[in-house]
């Protein structure tokens, strides 16, 4: 690792080398926070420099010794890392024995390292298996649980590890060290609102334009929605967009359209769009109807794990953003929010 932590992951990244230079590191480290703050870099840079050859102290790995390297290429000797087969899918159970194994064996570091992330998604079996490792762990073994929802884990594996949550940082927090990234001094204050407030997905728009190009597509296709009069002139657009991206920056457009009717103010994300588009869209819908398409984005957000037809979904959502009075909002009435 050739950089330091970011600002707002200063302090855990040295509590961690404290408790690993003085043999304190417990048998279960749960490691928490909002997706995006971080947990990932910070277990990556700890674990890199756990095993670095060269670095001391408080210093950052070096990135280039056979530590570092093996690390890096996901083939170090004592780590193993678990993570769903496919995203959204359950760890299953064998996945846990096999690495409670790998961890009773001995190794020739000081530390033997199970790495699971995210810890939410073990299915219950695994999450008991995982537990009579954690309940008595071997000498030397570290199962190091990355988790953005803790409440979703048992009350059993969180008592059995010590907690280390990561607070998610302010723009303010963050701004200096994104304006490291960027040429373009107004590109971090659309970075962050297009990364809802999560710097280290704030970090990576910055970095790749991959994923500015689909902030501009979900801009564009949201833009539509506040200006639609019929419903087939803005799903093409939708179905050119990631749900996964888009449903919640949807929900974050809502809340800024209702923040602005409340208060009269504008949000950084709704200010990321054309201000007069989203006054009308507010104003037209009302408190009621603002507060009824909040309600219906969270559901739109929790059917994004399940298996729906695309094509479906977008109209349902299209169909709900529409003027009371279309007809395609007419005769979408009766199915909204069944898709």
């Amino acid at each position: 690792m050739s950089t330091g932590p970011a600002p707002w992951l200063l302090g855990p990244w040295q509590t961690l080398l404290e408790r690993a230079a003085a043999g304190r590191l417990p048998g279960g480290l749960l490691v928490t926070g909002a997706e995006g703050t971080g947990k990932g870099w910070l277990v990556t840079a700890f674990l890199q420099r756990l095993y670095c050859d060269r670095a001391s102290g408080l210093q950052p790995a070096c990135g280039d010794c056979g530590g570092c390297r093996s690390l890096a290429g996901g083939v170090h000797p004592e780590v193993h890392e678990v993570m769903p087969p496919e995203p959204g899918k359950e760890i299953p159970v064998d996945a846990i024995r096999t690495a409670s194994e790998f961890l009773g064996l001995s190794g020739s570091a000081t530390w033997r390292v199970l790495r699971l992330h995210p810890a939410e998604a073990m299915n219950a079996s695994a999450a008991n298996a995982l537990l009579k490792t954690l309940e008595e762990p071997p000498s030397g073994a570290l199962a190091i649980l990355e988790s953005a929802r803790p409440s979703a884990l048992p009350a059993t594996i969180r008592s059995r590890c010590q907690n280390l949550h990561l607070a998610t940082p302010s723009l303010d927090q963050a701004r200096a060290w994104l304006a490291g990234m960027t040429d373009d001094p107004g590109a971090v204050e659309a970075a962050w609102a297009a990364a809802l407030g999560r710097p280290m997905t704030a970090a990576e728009l910055l970095a790749d334009p991959d994923r500015q190009a689909a902030w501009e597509r979900d801009r564009d296709a949201l833009t539509g929605l506040l200006r639609a009069t019929d419903l087939h002139s803005v799903v093409p657009a939708l179905m050119r967009c990631d749900p996964e991206t888009l449903v919640p920056r949807l929900q974050a457009l809502l809340l800024s359209a209702q923040r602005w009717l409340a208060s009269g103010e504008m949000d950084r994300f709704g200010a990321q769009f054309p201000r007069e588009d989203l006054q009308r869209f507010a104003r037209e819908r009302g408190a009621r109807g603002m507060a009824s398409l909040v309600q219906q984005s969270r559901q739109w957000q929790r059917q994004l794990r399940t298996t729906l037809n695309p094509q479906l979904r977008m109209e349902d959502m299209a169909a709900a953003m529409l003027p009371l009075t279309t007809p395609q909002r007419v005769a979408y009435g009766d199915r909204s929010g069944a898709y």
